[in-house]
């Protein structure tokens, strides 16, 4: 029975990037029910073919690996139609993921213009996943459209900017193409990056899908869509503010604009159709491009469940869980991103600004310990007072890159981490507390002023502590404390961050007792 034209899926085009060394998976449907779908690499004189059968309407095989560094064509033909993707290249292939500090758009970063302008590399590409919470009609016309860009000032301005740093430092190191998969929503909470299965597995899961479900109620769609019509006249409202206050003064602060034109109008209402409601983005963008064979992930978020600390460290091993069952590879490396500093400039003037975050952060870091195969990047030093999207991407991305080349790519020379509190002893005479890390080996030192450590005893408040670097310890105490035994550092959603290790990387935040 003669069947459909054969096509591929839609993120297959030209300019993409295929995973080197690895089995190249491609898939598509069409073709003749029964009969063959061959795909082709062909690289001068060198080919590697695949050939599969077509069954119910769809076909699914695995190329065998390639070699880095290659440029060729993809071809895929049955006995009726050929097609021919054209400058596809061999290089790592990335998933960037997560909320807005993973979107932040390359032009919008610090210096995004002049980063821009210098962006052009033929072997950094990437790919925008249609950005819509529903596969509809639209949808599928904007995927039909979508395509893989090669790197260039015209085509990159939307392209994450911690995905391009990370991209182009590793780009530079190793000399292999690097290819993005850009799928990152701001405002998403970690729930809408999962199935409801995944979700319904765990308790704290379950939870987000009530949680929501409560928000809905018996709203329908077309409410829904009515309540986002004048959610959105009142965001374009406060972005034209934000324009017309950023053309008088390019770099004015986010605490004046805030200050001056209102905070962003935030949260969206709640509705079945959206993209924060659990689940949906799972469905409407990661199973549009899984399984394309990658590398690994890369993922920034956590500011939209900053109130849900305590589940989140449980919902991080349920999303790897999720996207490596999606790519079929429980081994693919995960790269993750810590909350840096921020606080409001209403929680800061309360004087007494919440701790959430330092909840948040302390689980993220639990997390990587529960999650093998994956890294943290520290970026506690990158915050911006009153501003939840720091403009400092190049950090992220650099950070980023050093966890992979480390723990991914086998470079054990580089130091990818910063100091991380190991344990702590009272001094001989009981009146110090000497704290050990990891990671300090080659020496600690202070940016600026020793603030930021706390120290208490067995019971009670904690006050601020005097420090200083003894060796690779830092020795904290208190004239107000005569038997400490408790300490922490950076235990706070924004203040200072002055240690380091020598090699210029931030000590993460800690407590010695989970007492709060």
């Amino acid at each position: 029975m003669a069947g459909l034209a054969v096509r591929t899926a839609p993120l297959f085009s030209d300019h993409m990037v295929l995973q080197r060394e690895k089995p190249v998976r491609v898939w598509g449907w069409g073709g003749d029910e029964g009969g063959t779908v061959r795909v082709c690499w062909e690289c001068g004189e060198h080919r590697v073919s695949a050939v599969t059968a077509v069954y119910g309407g769809a076909w699914n095989l695995m190329l065998p690996p390639l070699a880095a560094g290659l440029s060729g064509e993809l071809v895929v033909s049955d006995k009726k139609n050929e097609i021919r993707f054209r400058n596809v290249i061999t290089g790592d292939v990335w998933f960037a993921g997560g909320q807005s500090n993973m979107e932040m758009e390359l032009v919008n970063c610090k210096n995004g213009p002049a980063e821009l302008a210098a962006c052009a590399n033929p072997h950094i590409r990437f790919y925008q996943v249609v950005k819509r919470a529903v596969v509809d009609d639209d949808y599928l016309r904007e995927e039909a459209q979508a395509a893989w860009q090669v790197c260039a000032p015209d085509t990159a301005a939307m392209l994450s900017a911690a995905a391009y740093f990370f991209a182009r430092k590793i780009n530079a190191d190793l000399n292999v193409p690097i290819g993005i998969i850009n799928c990152s929503w701001g405002g998403t909470s970690i729930s809408t990056w999962m199935s409801r299965e995944q979700l319904q597995r765990s308790r704290a899961g379950q939870r987000f899908i009530d949680d929501y479900s409560v928000k809905v109620g018996n709203k329908t769609d077309a409410r829904y869509n009515a309540e986002m019509e004048e959610y959105f006249t009142q965001w374009r409202e406060w972005d034209a503010r934000i324009c017309a206050r950023r053309e008088k003064e390019p770099d004015v602060s986010w605490e004046t604009l805030n200050k001056e034109c209102g905070q962003c109008p935030w949260p969206q209402p709640a509705g079945n159709a959206s993209p924060y409601c659990p689940t949906n983005l799972h469905t409407a963008r990661i199973r549009r491009v899984a399984p394309f064979t990658i590398k690994g992930f890369l993922y920034y978020q956590g500011e939209e469940d900053d109130l849900r600390a305590a589940d989140y460290r449980e919902m991080m091993y349920h999303l790897v869980r999720q996207w490596r069952a999606d790519w079929a590879d429980d081994r693919l490396p995960f790269l993750f991103v810590q909350l840096p500093m921020f606080a409001s400039r209403e929680e800061m003037e309360s004087g007494n600004p919440p701790r959430h975050w330092c909840l948040m952060r302390e689980s993220q870091y639990l997390a990587s310990l529960d999650i093998a195969h994956s890294g943290l990047a520290v970026i506690i030093d990158c915050g911006e007072y009153d501003n939840i999207h720091p403009l400092d991407k190049q950090t992220v991305g650099f950070r980023l890159a050093l966890q992979a080349l480390r723990k991914v790519y086998g470079h054990t020379e580089i130091e990818a981490d910063g100091p991380v509190f190991s344990w702590a002893e009272t001094t001989e005479d009981g009146g110090s507390l000497r704290l050990h890390f990891n990671h300090a080996e080659n020496g600690l030192e202070f940016r600026g002023a020793a603030n930021g450590f706390e120290i208490a005893a067995a019971q009670g408040p904690y006050g601020p502590a005097q420090a200083r670097i003894d060796g690779n310890d830092v020795v904290i105490s208190s004239s107000a404390m005569a038997r400490p035994c408790r300490a922490r550092y950076a235990w706070t959603k924004f203040g200072p961050t002055p240690l380091y290790a020598k090699n210029g990387l931030p000590a993460m935040p800690f407590r010695t007792h989970a007492d709060e």
